[in-house]
């Protein structure tokens, strides 16, 4: 078997050479990635003016909500009347029930054999700015 020669007169199997090496040039200078800072989007201006109006909203939807909560958990007679009333799917009485606490925004009503959903909703400057979404189970 032949054996070829490589620099520096050693003595070396062909199958021991590497194959295709070619060495960087003289100019040669390794590429980096930028850091990431180099990419970072550019955002509007920041305002709040949207933000605070739908947390206003939101804090009338919670009072509403702690107000339906209450009056479910303290009322035995309003809790059994709503549940009998959502079971016989009588939704208009379900609804002048819910009316009739005495909250500002009316919730959509939903409701199935294991319990009750309301959703409430609210909308500030033409624009749908915040649910809230309470689901109650009364089966097992």
């Amino acid at each position: 078997m032949e054996m070829l020669k490589k620099k520096g007169d050693e003595s070396v199997h062909p199958h021991q050479r590497r194959a295709y090496y070619f060495p960087p040039p003289n100019n040669y200078v390794p590429y980096f990635y930028p850091p990431p800072y180099y990419y970072q989007r550019v955002l509007p201006q920041v305002d709040p003016t949207l933000f605070i109006t739908s947390a206003k909203h939101m804090q009338i939807i919670m009072k509403d909500a702690s107000i339906l909560l209450d009056r479910m958990s303290t009322s035995r007679q309003f809790a059994f009347d709503l549940m009998t009333a959502a079971q016989n799917s009588e939704q208009a009485k379900v609804n002048q029930m819910l009316k009739n606490t005495g909250i500002q925004t009316t919730p959509k009503i939903s409701f199935n054999p294991d319990g009750l959903i309301l959703n409430f909703s609210s909308v500030a400057a033409d624009l749908d700015c915040c649910h809230l979404s309470l689901s109650l189970r009364w089966r097992k």
